[in-house]
């Protein structure tokens, strides 16, 4: 019997071998996060676009958009007019041509419909800004206030 539990000894031992030479000495913890593209849009609005000159056709308007986006590239940026391009009084509507500096609506859009630019440009984490003006296609001929509002919403490309 002593051979055989001599034996057995020898066959655990050499078990207890093969399991400490096969341990891990190091392992890979793996980690990962996810940060989506975020973009920021903020308009400072200062100049006429609170009392616009209802009388003229000449091209008003210093006011400015601004995106930050976390990621450099380009974003879409989207006007939209509650009013569909037009000063709104009552029943009384006067068009108007929005401008924004830089972009392919520097040279004047209507709002009639929503237009987008995909093409903002973004640095991340740094304000891009782009100059807005507008001008009115007629001067309005019955006296009231006339408003709009105009929706920049931006989306990252």
């Amino acid at each position: 019997m002593t051979k055989l539990a001599s034996l057995i000894a020898g066959v655990s031992v050499a078990a207890l071998s093969i399991s400490a030479a096969s341990a891990a000495t190091s392992v890979d913890i793996n980690l990962e996060g996810i940060l989506e593209k975020e973009c920021d849009i903020s308009a400072f609005v200062n100049g006429p676009f609170p009392a616009l000159d209802m009388t003229t056709t000449s091209v008003q308007g210093s006011e400015s958009v601004t995106v930050n986006c976390n990621y450099g590239g380009s974003a879409s940026v989207e006007f939209a007019s509650a009013n569909s391009g037009s000063m709104v009084s009552g029943g009384d509507s006067v068009p108007y041509t929005f401008y924004l500096s830089g972009s392919p609506f520097s040279g004047g859009v209507s709002l009639a419909t929503p237009q987008t630019w995909n093409g903002f440009p973004t640095v991340a984490n740094s304000d891009q800004t782009r100059g807005m003006s507008v001008s009115l296609n007629t001067p309005a001929t019955v006296p009231g206030t006339y408003t709009d509002t105009i929706t920049a919403t931006v989306t990252p490309n």
